[in-house]
């Protein structure tokens, strides 16, 4: 029997972690890679230098230095690819236990918001990815492994989309996903695990809600649309 194509989407997810080993990281450069996302998380990258680092840590700057000789440059890629890999390796968990497409989306779903609203690490990896479209002060390298997870990641949802029948665009996803790195922004969660659960449900109900106005339907145009509308007849809960 040939793969599923959410089974066909997780395998270059393994592949994908397969290439980094983090198992020898230093417990120093764990350290000071978990003290540099919080303080970037609370305060802003910008507020974050080696010396406010050092400083949250009770290090010297030859101590942080010695971990990472490239200093911050070095710090922030790591830090954001150990985010990453960290990120990918839980929402493959995640979605080990779905029998059907439907719950394979929606453990995509509730994963994703989870995240967003509850690590605000979560919401920095998004602020400088989208910074460095603008600025383009992370390297090349870099750019192009988090760019290439990030494909890999709506992947993902395409593929469960697909398995329900649903011949989804990339523009609907990039709109589920606009909605959902967006969740600690809507989401008001008053830090109890009962409201993170259904903020989680409610998350699920919009993203299916656009992702159903989002597909072409048989007659052409998009599901949701008259002859006449422009506008999708979006689920109640969104509006």
């Amino acid at each position: 029997m040939s793969p599923s194509p959410r089974e066909q989407a997780n395998a270059p997810v393994r592949e994908f972690l397969s290439k980094r080993d983090w198992s020898a990281q230093t417990p120093a450069r764990r350290r000071i890679l978990v003290a540099f996302l919080r303080l970037a998380a609370a305060n802003g990258y910008n507020s974050v230098s080696m010396r406010t680092l050092g400083r949250e840590l009770g290090l010297k700057a030859p101590s942080l230095y010695s971990s990472f000789p490239q200093g911050k440059d070095q710090i922030v890629a790591e830090s954001l690819l150990w985010f990453t890999h960290g990120f990918a390796r839980d929402l493959l968990d995640a979605v080990q236990e779905a029998s059907c497409a439907g719950d394979y989306w929606a453990a995509l779903v509730r994963f994703h918001v989870a995240q967003q609203v509850s690590t605000p690490e979560a919401d920095l990896w998004n602020l400088l990815v989208a910074s460095d479209k603008v600025a383009g002060f992370l390297g090349q390298g870099l750019r192009e492994e988090l760019a290439f997870w990030q494909s890999l990641h709506e992947e993902m949802y395409t593929a469960a989309a697909e398995e329900m029948g649903l011949a989804v665009t990339r523009q609907t996803i990039q709109a589920i996903f606009t909605l959902l790195d967006g969740a600690a922004h809507w989401s008001a969660w008053d830090g109890t695990v009962a409201h993170l659960e259904s903020l989680a449900d409610h998350g699920v109900a919009l993203s299916r809600s656009l992702l159903e106005a989002g597909t072409p339907s048989p007659l052409g145009g998009i599901a949701g649309l008259s002859q006449h509308d422009t506008t999708p007849s979006l689920a109640p809960s969104i509006l």
